[in-house]
């Protein structure tokens, strides 16, 4: 099976090429444009461990170069595991959040419609679509919001920033795509993804710089009361979901999903900050200030259609993860 991993050098897109590797996929081509955080670090990493990769230096926002690429080989399967990851950097620059989130994308279902229409197309989305959540109760605790209301794939769309609309339109554009012209497209909208080959910002990867300012003694600027809540997902579930959907293809396409833990792997800001005391054995300091624009309070996937549709559901609990996950950054530092 032919396999084109867009963004195969960045956090996730790392982690499902190893993953998929190690599922004796062969034929994998690895595209980047290198512009990411991490890129050139996971490249040289995939350089000694999978010798005879074959990368590819393209810029799919410039649509020549992937047309002709996609009319030449016809892949099997394109994971779109690129794109402009944070909603402040959307605000500063959002041109370059357009060309990165939504044009790319739509290249991509060009190419695939004009020439390779049996490709499948896998795209990372966001929950960022549904904007800030203002429609269900919020109850404040003292760590934490909390609320009974999940939130499912019917829930409005609400785009906010430049972020939330580049996201939601490719995310729109994927689902038009496979009902007009029957393409076999996929729409994952993450939640939190965190894990082994994450270095984190403050812009982007809260749990992997909190664990960062942890083990450095950084102080840790918050924004917002801290209390807001994700249900997080290691990076390996998400590799293992990607993996069953391009089996379950043919069941699947055409198809948004939210995708997070869930109920059993929620976290606040505060607690994972007491989390991380107590497993680094240390004190951390922080500030609050002013919340970002966008942001939601609450946000916990309803889980039950990528269930119900694929027999998926998280595997690696949010307290294993963080182990494993401090367990790397330890050999990193």
């Amino acid at each position: 099976m032919k396999i084109f991993i867009i963004g195969g050098c960045g956090f996730i897109g790392f982690n499902i090429f190893s993953f998929l590797k190690n599922k004796k996929y062969s034929d994998i081509t690895v595209i980047d444009n290198f512009s990411g955080q991490s890129s050139k670090k996971n490249y040289a990493k995939i350089r000694r461990e999978f010798k005879n990769t074959n990368f590819l230096n393209i810029d799919i926002a410039k649509n020549k170069k992937i047309f002709d690429l996609i009319k030449k080989k016809k892949p099997e399967v394109i994971l779109a595991l690129h794109g402009q990851v944070a909603v402040t950097r959307s605000i500063i620059n959002p041109e370059l959040d357009f060309n990165n989130n939504f044009l790319s994308v739509f290249n991509l279902l060009e190419s695939i419609r004009k020439f390779s229409p049996k490709s499948l197309l896998i795209n990372l989305s966001s929950n960022k679509v549904y904007g800030k959540i203002k429609k269900i109760k919020i109850y404040e605790k003292k760590l934490r919001y909390t609320s009974k209301c999940l939130i499912h794939e019917e829930y409005p769309l609400n785009f906010e920033s430049p972020y939330g609309c580049s996201k939601g339109a490719a995310d729109q554009y994927l689902i038009d795509y496979a009902k007009l012209y029957g393409l076999k497209t996929v729409s994952l909208r993450l939640s939190c993804i965190y894990g082994e080959n994450q270095w984190g910002t403050e812009d982007q990867g809260w749990i992997a710089w909190f664990v960062k300012c942890g083990l450095h003694n950084n102080k840790i600027k918050l924004f917002g009361n801290g209390k807001q809540v994700r249900d997080v997902l290691h990076v390996s579930d998400l590799a293992n979901l990607i993996h069953i959907c391009i089996k379950k293809i043919n069941t699947i396409k055409g198809h948004a999903f939210n995708i997070g833990g869930g109920t059993k792997n929620t976290l606040s800001l505060l607690e994972l900050i007491r989390k991380l005391e107590i497993k680094l054995k240390t004190k951390i300091d922080y500030s609050v200030n002013k919340e970002r624009f966008g942001d939601q309070k609450f946000f916990v996937n309803n889980l039950s259609k990528i269930k119900k549709m694929t027999g998926w559901y998280p595997k690696i609990s949010a307290n294993s993860g963080l182990d494993k996950y401090i367990e790397w950054i330890k050999l990193k530092k």
